[in-house]
């Protein structure tokens, strides 16, 4: 089958693991595991493109923080550039949010990339393939030299003096003879903040509809959400299927995991006193990628410390470690939140009390309606903040509904030593 998901990462001495504060910090997940379902909607995608269809086959990956966007998002581009030959050459283009605002930059990014992948397949070709990939690499280098010099403004010159506002039809079409030569997956991570200004409706238009000629897809990553910042955009019509909301992994994902942790450090222990400790250690990852890789990181540190075995004698001590390691998290996600820890203890409180923990969006309007009164916030910016920091995220199948995205966030929520504000809560 076209594009299989790519082997797992190697996974990093010991010692650099367990030092990592951030999952995103070195490149792919060395203990990615699940997302099989996500991974098929990406792989129906990039298949189609490969089929000749262009246009229309946008993706949306979103998700609350934590959920492991950023993780698949580094596989998805992994599969291109394994899959990419010197005699079929794809494309993986990291893009910054930020550059949708200028579809010169858009283009240039694409131009600059495909440049890169000429290079890297040259080394592997000889020949006349070496030639064309060398003849693909002078054409692309030419190409960025002509774009900031096109004679393509439309709205004279930009507040920095520098950037110009140019055509996004006609700067796709300048660099169309160079990017039909490739198929070419441009991934935005952290889409939930593409600018709703400049030229973004244009650039995005172009990636999603009208890409003159060059065969290319586009995967936005983001929070969720991400579908409704689109749209603002004016990404409106998506393909059935393409929009995918990333929620916590099944037990057994999560329990492979930690346990490929294990086998990947060398600990040792009786089998019955390893899957002891992946039994448990799952449960208390609740199947979200973040705590998976916390839980993980903390029963690796108390295993380290005990010579590298796994016994019955310690569990206790690295399940303690890891709620702490939890703890910490959720105090991080509160800490960035705009409004006084209460409001949001108010709102699982509210939450507790429904199906599936499920708020329609005017409850919690009439919840934070006392706190903002005295906040110099709106209430779109408190839930947009709220979805942003993790501590609400949009349900899946229902618009305008919200839910704390971990049950145990919920938990730590209720328990916190503070008073909610007096409000009340439709019913």
């Amino acid at each position: 089958m076209p594009f299989p998901k790519p082997p797992p990462a190697e996974p990093l001495p010991l010692e650099t693991w367990l030092r990592r504060t951030d999952r995103s910090e070195a490149g792919r997940e060395p203990f990615f595991r699940g997302r099989d379902a996500e991974y098929g909607v990406y792989r129906s995608a990039v298949t189609s493109l490969d089929e000749g269809m262009i246009g229309g086959g946008t993706m949306v990956f979103q998700g609350a923080p934590g959920a492991g966007k950023s993780a698949l998002m580094a596989e998805c581009m992994e599969a291109v550039r394994r899959h990419s030959t010197p005699k079929d050459p794809w494309v993986a283009v990291a893009m910054n949010p930020g550059a949708l605002r200028y579809p010169d930059r858009v283009v240039r990014e694409m131009v600059d990339a495909a440049n890169a992948e000429s290079a890297r397949l040259r080394e592997q070709a000889s020949g006349g393939i070496s030639r064309v990939l060398g003849n693909l690499l002078e054409r692309g280098r030419q190409t960025l030299r002509e774009i900031p010099d096109r004679d393509i403004s439309v709205g004279g010159v930009s507040w920095s003096g520098r950037e110009r506002e140019v055509s996004a039809s006609g700067v796709f079409s300048h660099a169309a003879p160079l990017l039909k030569r490739f198929h070419i997956v441009v991934c935005v991570d952290e889409a939930q903040n593409t600018p709703v200004a400049g030229m973004t409706r244009d650039a995005l238009d172009c990636l999603h509809r009208d890409s003159r000629g060059i065969p290319l897809v586009a995967a936005f990553f983001g929070l969720s959400d991400t579908q409704q910042v689109l749209r603002q955009c004016g990404l409106s019509r998506f393909a059935s299927g393409r929009v995918v909301t990333l929620e916590r992994l099944p037990a057994g994902d999560a329990a492979s995991a930690i346990r490929s942790v294990f086998d990947a450090y060398g600990f040792t222990g009786a089998p019955a006193n390893r899957e002891a400790w992946v039994s448990r250690l799952a449960e208390l990852s609740q199947g979200w990628p973040q705590h998976i890789n916390r839980v993980a990181v903390a029963a690796a540190r108390v295993i380290r410390d005990n010579g590298g075995r796994i016994d019955s004698g310690h569990l206790d001590e690295a399940m303690a470690a890891a709620e702490e390691y939890k703890r910490e998290y959720y105090a991080g996600r509160l800490a960035a939140g705009t409004q006084d820890p209460g409001l949001y203890k108010q709102i699982a409180l509210a939450a507790e009390t429904r199906p599936n923990g499920v708020l329609p969006r005017a409850t919690l309007r009439d919840l934070a309606s006392s706190e903002l009164e005295n906040s110099q916030d709106s209430f779109d910016d408190f839930l947009v903040n709220a979805l942003h920091v993790g501590l609400l995220a949009q349900t899946k199948d229902l618009p305008y509904h919200y839910q704390i995205p971990i049950p145990s966030f919920g938990d730590y929520l209720r328990a916190l030593p503070v008073e909610p504000p007096q409000g009340s809560a439709s019913s």
